[in-house]
């Protein structure tokens, strides 16, 4: 899918055509999109993949007729990702007068707050890189919220399934932390390189992109220490959880085979004494009486020991 934008008045609209367009948005190309990016932009095919590519780290590259960035950004979360958060990559071919963006998932660019203030696409694409680290920071929250919710759950859980998921939560921070360590490389590069010819005012504004990732950066490494280092307590959690069922299960076994024991003598094809057999209409009575009676013998005796 192709779509069209410029730049106007600051912000970003969208255009009628490819002409009037200072930035192209392409989400998910076909083949045949690939090899027309190929043919008239001379991309090569190796950089066009390593957009789309997950597994592929943030890096700038410097080409005749354009400048490509390659960057993480988490991939949107849904509900059937069973608490699995993942990084995809994308790709900005900056042109001397427009920008080519190649993307798994569309990006927000028409957002009033995230993209304001745009008065060319250098601008435009320290915005771009921003909202990549805006969109760690919100996912960082959405974990630390699902991390607490598990953690109540933990509390009274005899399953293992609330442990797999911090366990998916821990996966996905170490994701996030490999892909903000890439891009805090690769903005570093930004910083000192002088072949986009940033202004004074885009520098001191990429200064701050800098600082937010590695606020960033930061915040997730101490989330996965915390979520690491609770794993074992938390596993602890539900063996004496599992444990205190056992004993209580085991309390009242024991606690039955007083009456079991009783029914059993009272069972026998016998004669008993007192008067007690067949005939006798407080039989009932008095065999339930003992059986109740050892029962309360019994946790007496347990508490005692308690």
């Amino acid at each position: 899918m192709r779509q069209y934008y410029k730049i106007e008045s600051g912000r970003i609209v969208p255009a009628s055509d490819e002409e009037s367009a200072d930035i192209v948005m392409m989400s998910a190309p076909s083949q045949e999109q690939r090899s027309v990016l190929i043919k008239e932009y001379e991309i090569t095919e190796h950089t066009i993949a390593s957009a789309f590519d997950n597994d592929e780290l943030s890096r700038i590259e410097y080409d005749d007729d354009f400048t490509t960035i390659v960057f993480k950004k988490p991939k949107n979360y849904a509900a059937t990702d069973n608490f699995q958060f993942r990084v995809e990559s994308f790709g900005i071919f900056l042109f001397k007068d427009w920008v080519l963006l190649l993307t798994d998932s569309e990006l927000p660019l028409q957002d009033a707050r995230r993209f304001s203030k745009v008065e060319n696409l250098n601008t435009f694409v320290l915005k771009l890189l921003n909202y990549s680290i805006f969109h760690f920071n919100e996912h960082l929250k959405i974990i630390n919220r699902i991390n607490d919710e598990l953690e109540q759950k933990l509390r009274t859980a005899m399953e293992n399934k609330y442990l797999l998921s911090m366990f998916s939560l821990n996966k996905g921070l170490i994701y996030y932390i490999n892909a903000l360590s890439s891009n805090d490389i690769l903005l570093k590069k930004l910083q000192i390189g002088r072949s986009l010819n940033f202004s004074e005012q885009e520098r001191e504004y990429l200064d701050d992109v800098i600082i937010e990732n590695k606020q960033c950066l930061q915040q997730s490494e101490i989330y996965t220490n915390i979520l690491a280092s609770m794993m074992d307590a938390r596993a602890s959690v539900i063996s004496n959880n599992v444990n205190s069922l056992m004993k209580t299960l085991n309390v009242i076994t024991i606690a039955l085979m007083g009456p079991t024991f009783v029914a059993s003598i009272f069972g026998m094809n016998v004669t008993f004494p007192f008067g007690l057999g067949e005939g006798d209409p407080y039989s009932f009575w008095v065999i339930m009486a003992i059986a109740i009676a050892s029962i309360v013998l019994f946790l007496f005796f347990w508490e005692s020991k308690k």
